[in-house]
């Protein structure tokens, strides 16, 4: 994984200044050129948090942190997203899997992950509890194990996607629900 974001890092240095190079031998403009590295070195970061983000966060764990260093405190007036189901904008997807009690497992799991201060890892240890829960449930209900069989499968088709996709929508929603002390300072 570190090789691979060494060779993005690359890429967009050799890009960065080959763009660079090319905009110098046009205008003799220092604030230009200045501008210029400054919005290049926006677009980088920008870049690198977003990947980091699906990677899950800069070091390598998914949490999310104020840059300031300040604990995120409720965003005032913040109305949750409506839940989404099993399912994720980010991937333009809605996984139906037929069975209401599962949906409403990830009904709570989004509910989870749009609450400020959640850990991720917490959210998504109570949405694998709830799933589990159904496959008992069915197993003590039904007696079949085709019926368990299919319910486990479900279960871990769904708990692995929230663990190797998750990060993303667990920060942005993190972001959307908390605010930080530096966001207080720049409302006023």
């Amino acid at each position: 994984m570190q090789q691979q974001l060494s060779v993005l890092l690359l890429f967009w240095g050799v890009a960065f200044t080959t763009g660079l190079q090319q905009f110098e031998s046009q205008t003799p403009d220092w604030r230009k050129t200045l501008n210029t590295i400054r919005n290049g070195i926006h677009r980088i970061d920008t870049y690198l948090n977003y990947a980091l983000d699906l990677i899950g966060g800069s070091d390598g764990l998914c949490q999310f942190k104020c840059s300031d260093e300040y604990k995120p405190v409720p965003r005032p007036h913040y109305k949750h997203s409506p839940p989404n189901g099993c399912g994720s904008p980010l991937f333009g997807f809605q996984f139906d899997i037929g069975m209401p009690s599962m949906t409403k497992c990830c009904n709570l799991h989004d509910r989870c992950y749009d609450t400020c201060g959640r850990e991720k890892r917490d959210c998504d240890d109570q949405f694998h509890v709830c799933l589990e829960t159904i496959c008992k449930n069915v197993q003590v209900t039904l007696g079949l194990d085709q019926s368990v069989q299919a319910c486990d499968s479900a279960v871990t088709l769904l708990f692995d996607a929230v663990m190797h996709l998750g990060c993303k929508p667990y920060l942005d929603s993190q972001r959307a629900a908390c605010i930080c002390h530096y966001e207080e300072k720049s409302d006023l």
